[in-house]
């Protein structure tokens, strides 16, 4: 089993399961090669979500580097009613056959995650030997769900 395979799984079981559900199906993640975590039916402001349930799927991949890289944005479900400029669906070409690709024809769309370079999140990214402690898969999803409410509370004004 690799590192980043063994990381990914104990930060499901240990951190992401206990907080958002241990429902079958909630949390999900590749379990042969650790290359990506989903987490079903999070809860984000109403007014984003174009049906009004304020509920998506959100979906990370995970780097080939984790942890010392962080993910680079998030994917949804869904395309959210967001403004700014590292709110829009990101349309970049992709390699044929590539993961952003497949996931875009699949109806994901990525969000970026974050106002600055991505250079600039790599170096204040901190995670710990212990998944437990320092930056880690949970903290970066609790990253993209206050970034989400608060776009949320903008709309409501």
């Amino acid at each position: 089993m690799s590192t980043r395979l063994k990381r990914v799984r104990a930060e499901v079981f240990d951190l992401l399961a206990p907080e958002f559900g241990t429902e079958k199906g909630r949390v999900s993640y590749d379990t042969e090669e650790g290359l990506w975590v989903c987490v079903r039916q999070m809860e984000i402001p109403r007014a984003l979500t174009p049906d009004g349930d304020g509920r998506v799927d959100i979906l990370l991949l995970v780097p080939s580097t984790y942890p010392q890289i962080p993910p680079d944005g998030f994917y949804c479900d869904q395309t959210l009613r967001l403004s700014g400029h590292y709110f829009v669906p990101m349309g970049f070409s992709s390699t044929t056959g590539s993961i952003s690709q497949q996931l875009r024809e699949s109806g994901w769309n990525w969000y970026c995650a974050h106002s600055e370079k991505r250079q600039e999140v790599a170096a204040r990214w901190r995670p710990h030997a212990d998944h437990r402690k320092g930056d880690n898969l949970h903290r970066y999803l609790l990253l993209c769900l206050s970034i989400l409410g608060t776009e949320g509370k903008r709309r409501a004004l």
